[in-house]
């Protein structure tokens, strides 16, 4: 049985299933009006387009229109754009362009939370998931395979003898007492000075 694999199929159809849900809530909620649709006013103190959220702002703006104390400059994606008449017509047309250039970070302000919903607990999920997995890795026996097992016993047995063996060789690793003296160079100590 592989864990993982049967782990990673099944997080990928939550998340699919949690990104099917949050698009039908965002449908259901944004449905019946221009998603990016709102009123905004120029603020020449800013020198920015702030939103306006009371409930009035339709006619607000429309009286402001028939006073002539707003220009009022509608975009395609449904917004409004209100300014002050007293700032001429030529720089109202530059804010009008200036503001509809900057649509798409108005745009990522209303979907931003709509992408979290949908990325977050799905990624959340997923860490959780191999955080548990990464966990019970670590105790999981490490079973060594029968042919790696005779390699290994095959290995010893075929590994250099040493010439002597001594109590102090014994508790050396196997590779420090191979190196002992090679038993057809045998020496005599004094000899051959």
């Amino acid at each position: 049985m592989n864990w993982s694999k049967g782990l990673w199929r099944g997080w990928l159809a939550a998340a699919l299933l949690w990104g099917a849900v949050i698009a039908a809530f965002a449908a259901a909620d944004l449905q019946g009006r221009h998603p990016f649709a709102g009123l905004y006013a120029y603020s020449d103190a800013r020198d920015a387009f702030l939103p306006q959220h009371y409930a009035a702002d339709e006619a607000v703006v429309e009286d402001g229109v028939r006073r002539g104390v707003v220009a009022r400059t509608d975009f395609p994606d449904g917004t409004s754009l209100a300014a002050p008449p007293g700032l001429g017509e030529e720089r109202v047309r530059r804010i009008a362009e200036r503001f509809w250039a900057e649509r798409w970070a108005r745009r990522a302000e209303v979907l931003w939370p709509w992408g979290l919903r949908a990325a977050v607990p799905p990624l959340l999920l997923l860490l959780s998931g191999a955080l548990v997995l990464w966990i019970a890795r670590g105790f999981r026996k490490v079973d060594i395979p029968a042919e790696a097992e005779a390699l290994e016993t095959t290995a010893s047995e075929d590994a250099p003898k040493a010439a002597f063996n001594t109590r102090s060789a014994g508790g050396l690793p196997p590779f420090i007492r191979s190196l002992g003296p090679d038993p057809k160079r045998r020496r005599v100590l004094g000899a051959g000075r």
